[in-house]
């Protein structure tokens, strides 16, 4: 694949967008403060990131943060986390971002969990594949937010374990959680089990569900893990994210947890807040 629109004025303008990618005949200047985005990792149009590459970055100490959104598995998009983009650049300018789309958890369209695994495997690869072009190293952490929390850990933890550190903000750590899958819920829009089931790709089995339940997926070798969770939380029960942490805690893994007085969802000082203390936790292990 080619680039669909030059990059050529990517040396007069700090930010660029593009359609598709392909690095092998594109020069970036790594002097620059770039945004690509929409670049293509698949067929579909939904299958695109956004790549911001902070200016003087190098091959060897320029560290990368991975952002996969939430939306109950089957809604939301990347922008959903624009101002947290924002505010982790204003903290940490040196660090390159990417945040990505995945094809939505669908039973007509029959994506459910290996689905999505493989996009985000497809967009780590890409990225460590073309760390030369990009000028960024493959010193990798994740953050994800509700069902993009559950994803970021879930694939941390299970199938890449060269990810270094992981941010789970309000995200369920347990989805063999029958209370929870058992449930209605208004803000949801329906009955919990059926949003499960559509994400796993089957409904109630315990074996399925624990294996896509980070707490089943981790040892005393899990990556370093800070959690932030509201403790009015009416979507994603906040005692997932405290067992999680607990058993973290068991097995001596780093990690840290921070409760807020919020839904599910932070105000602007809460945000603030959690993006000071997750630049610090990333800054330690990128």
């Amino acid at each position: 694949m080619i680039f669909s629109i030059s990059l050529l004025m990517i040396f007069l303008f700090s930010c660029q967008e593009t359609s598709s990618i392909d690095d092998n005949t594109i020069e970036l200047d790594n002097l620059s403060d770039t945004i690509l985005r929409d670049i293509s990792y698949g067929n579909l149009s939904i299958q695109v990131f956004d790549l911001h590459l902070p200016a003087n970055r190098d091959i060897n100490n320029t560290p990368i943060i991975l952002m996969i959104h939430g939306g109950a598995w089957k809604a939301g998009k990347k922008e959903d986390f624009n101002s947290y983009i924002n505010l982790i650049k204003k903290k940490w300018p040196d660090v390159a971002i990417i945040n990505m789309n995945y094809r939505l958890a669908s039973n007509q369209e029959n994506i459910h969990h290996n689905e999505i695994m493989e996009d985000i495997n497809s967009v780590v690869n890409h990225i460590i594949k073309n760390k030369s072009k990009y000028q960024i190293s493959e010193n990798m952490g994740v953050i994800g937010a509700s069902a993009g929390g559950q994803l970021a850990m879930i694939y941390a933890y299970k199938y890449n374990k060269s990810i270094k550190c992981i941010a789970n903000i309000f995200g369920p750590s347990i989805i063999n959680d029958w209370s929870w899958y058992n449930s209605t819920n208004i803000w949801l829009g329906g009955y919990v089990g059926d949003i499960l089931t559509e994400y796993v790709g089957q409904p109630w089995d315990t074996l399925a569900y624990k294996a896509v339940s980070p707490y089943w997926n981790i040892s005393s070798q899990s990556q370093p893990t800070i959690i932030f969770h509201g403790n009015l939380d009416p979507i994603v029960p906040v005692y997932q994210s405290k067992w999680m942490h607990g058993k973290l805690e068991s097995l001596n893994v780093t990690t840290q947890y921070h409760e807020y007085f919020a839904f599910h969802s932070f105000d602007n000082a809460q945000s603030d807040e959690v993006i000071n203390k997750l630049v610090a936790f990333f800054k330690t292990y990128l």
